[in-house]
This record gives structure tokens, sequence and C-alpha cells, in this order.
């Protein structure tokens, strides 16, 4: 078990500022101490680690991934999705995030890899594939019958009325899926359906949602439009996935119900300018950007529970090793470096269920930590690019140090 003594400007997760000489000192896979710099806490066997001009800062989490085998270029073989995936959540640790919720077909698998050690990557909460009626948002092929369109997709599956809906959440806790994620509007990657479109009925998504709950955990929906919002929350949805063209009203809605905003707003603003787009689905991008950024604007303003989601896939115009881009335009739009951080960390870890554990640097819990090149709370882009993550530990081991 090796022991490690980290010193240098510290931000927690917790506090509201940084601790400029912090100390984060490990043994195993814990951390047994957080705080001010003292010389004689440092035991006599730490190998001793000096952040520099950098910060130490949990490790991040990325609370809204599709982990698609993009590098793979294989198209339609999901076997060798499964293994371009491998190599990407190695590329995302190496990003700082040490843990990840992902909604794929190969998202439990992936996760029981990274849990056994024999695959290096994030702490991965697996949801298993994204459920949609017939039309919905992740309907993509349309060209394909329902039935072969559920035994061939990787990222969706369909599924219509209460007896399939709560079939569809049953097989994803079969596989080994620890919460489920639906859709309850459209989107702009559906080109058959509109932003404003509410999909699923009020008892299809009730079973699927007292189903989550039967498992004690909770359904998480993609919402392009407040209608879609509201059917979610009504219904007993307790994460919200972008949460586009929010009134307060709504926002009140999620506080009261203790919901969670995921904020996935760098692909929001920037998915119009992705080469070759379709035109409907440009049209579309657009018309969310503008109420995307209200909408959290307003919820980091009224103390909504905000957690970092980026939708990135690994694609060229949206690549792991810049995932970090989220960062950067949460503060564009308004929240501050720290309600960003925060995101990432102790609010995303309240999503993975985890948030005992992870989130932030404290006595107890697991160490998984990272060094940032600069400040973060002064520029935030510090965070941005696997160049300016230096060293990143999970579970008490160094998975990456280029100090």
């Amino acid at each position: 078990m090796s022991i490690y003594a980290i010193r240098g400007r510290l931000i927690d997760g917790v506090a509201d500022s940084a601790l400029e000489d912090g100390l984060v000192l490990t043994d195993g896979n814990k951390i047994t101490y957080a705080g001010k710099y003292e010389p004689a806490l440092v035991p006599e066997k730490a190998e001793v680690i000096s952040a520099g001009e950098g910060t130490i800062l949990p490790g991040f989490i990325d609370a809204h991934a599709h982990i698609c085998g993009t590098v793979a270029k294989a198209g339609i073989i999901n076997d060798d999705k499964l293994l371009g995936a491998a190599h990407e959540v190695g590329v995302l640790l190496d990003c700082g995030f040490t843990g990840l919720r992902d909604m794929t077909l190969g998202s439990p698998a992936l996760a029981r890899a990274t849990e056994g050690g024999y695959l290096r990557g994030p702490r991965i909460f697996p949801g298993g594939r994204v459920l949609s009626c017939t039309s919905g948002h992740v309907d993509l092929d349309i060209n394909m019958t329902k039935e072969e369109y559920n035994r061939t997709a990787w990222l969706g599956e369909l599924c219509d009325g209460e007896a399939e809906c709560l079939e569809a959440a049953r097989r994803q806790f079969r596989r080994g899926a620890r919460f489920i994620k639906v859709c309850t509007t459209g989107g702009v990657s559906s080109l058959t359906d509109k932003l404003t479109d509410v999909q699923f009925a009020p008892n299809e998504l009730r079973v699927i949602v007292e189903e989550a709950q039967r498992h004690g955990t909770y359904v998480a929906a993609h919402c392009s439009s407040n209608a879609g919002t509201l059917h979610a929350l009504n219904n007993g949805v307790t994460s919200i996935e972008h949460g586009v063209d929010l009134p307060e009203s709504t926002l009140e809605l999620m506080l009261k119900k203790d919901a969670t905003l995921v904020t996935t707003i760098w692909i929001s603003t920037n998915v119009a300018k992705m080469p070759g787009m379709h035109p409907a689905m440009e049209a579309k991008a657009k018309m969310c950007a503008e109420t995307h950024i209200r909408t959290l604007r307003d919820a980091a303003k009224m103390g909504v529970r905000i957690a970092f989601g980026t939708d990135f896939s690994n694609s060229g115009f949206t690549p792991y090793d810049k995932i970090g881009r989220e960062f950067e335009a949460m503060v564009e739009v308004g929240m501050t470096n720290m309600q960003a951080i925060r995101a990432a960390t102790i609010n995303a870890a309240h999503l993975t269920m985890n948030a005992d554990a992870v989130g932030s640097i404290e006595a107890g819990k697991l160490a998984d930590i990272v060094i940032a090149a600069g400040d973060p709370l002064k520029d935030i882009s510090c965070l941005t690019g696997s160049e300016n993550i230096k060293l990143v530990m999970k579970d008490g081991k160094v998975e990456k140090n280029i100090l």
C-alpha cells in the first residue's frame, strides 16, 4: 500500500475557496488528511508530490456520457465499438475523469471491467441503453423494424405500452444497469420528432420510474422542452438532462423535488457548427442554444443542484481529450468557476450515488485526486485538455503523472 503526501493549492470540493498551501495525505486507497500544510503531519514513509503552480482537485465525473467506441470506426459492429470504448475510457482517465455515468449498451460491461481492475478507466455508473418510445429521440433508423433496431442498436431501445416499458427497464437491470435513462422529449439529433414533443405516456413513464425505485435507484430523462421536463418531474424523474427552455417555475419544482440538472452546455451551444449537419438538425440546434443558456444561468442563481455532463462521443467535433471544454462553456454562460468545479465533483458524485465516497477531498473518502496546471479559479481553461492534467490518482493509485 502506497502512502502519498500531496502539497499545493487545494480545492477540496467543499470549501468556498482554495487553500493556498494545502496538504493531502493518502494511505492505500483512502484519504487520511486534507487541510493546511504542516510539516509534522507528513509521514516518514510518504512519497511527496508537489503541485507546484498547479492545483489539487477531486477527480472529475462526467454525469452524461455515451461511450460509443467511435475510435474503432466500425460503424455498425458492436463488438468493435466495445473495444473502441475500452480505449476511450483510458483517454477520459488521462483527462482527470475518475468517474463516469454512461448510457450505452456497453456501459455495464465497461463498469465491470474497470471495477475488476483489468481495464484502465474511470469508475463507471452504468445506465445501459436509453429507453425511448417508437418515433422518439433515439429511434434513429426508421429503415429498420423496431425488432431489428432493438437487436442491434448501441445507444437506445424502443418500448411502447406499460408491459414493454417495464420489460425494457428490467432488461437494462438484468445486464447490469444501476439507473435508467429515458427520453421524454424530442431532440436535435433525431429527425422525425420536434423538440417540443412529449414522449412516453404518463403510465409508461411511471412503470419505468417505479421499477427503478424498486432497485433502489432513479430515472434520468433527456429533456429539450419545458412540457417534457414537467412530464418527467411529475412522474418521478429526478435527473434532468440538458433542461432546455425551463422557466423559473419549473426550476422551483426541481428544487422542491430535489432534482438535478445536468449541463451539456458546450454541445448545446456548438453543435450547430458541426460539419455536415442535416439542415433540420441545425435549425433545432440553434433553437436550443439560447434557451439552454438561460436555463442554466437561472438554475445556478436559484441554487438548483447542477451536475457536469458533456454528451461528448469522441467524434472529431467532440474529442474526449478536450472534454474539459464543458468547464469553459459553463463559465461562459454565467456560472462561477467554483460552481463549475463543484458540478464536476461533489454534485456529479450525487448522481453516481457515491457522494459518501468520492466527489470531494476529505479524510475517509477514496483517493480520487487530480492535479491541474494553473489555478482554475482564475482561469478555468486549465482544466481543458489532457496536457493540462498533470497527475491523476484513482483509488489511491497514480494512473498518470507528467508533473
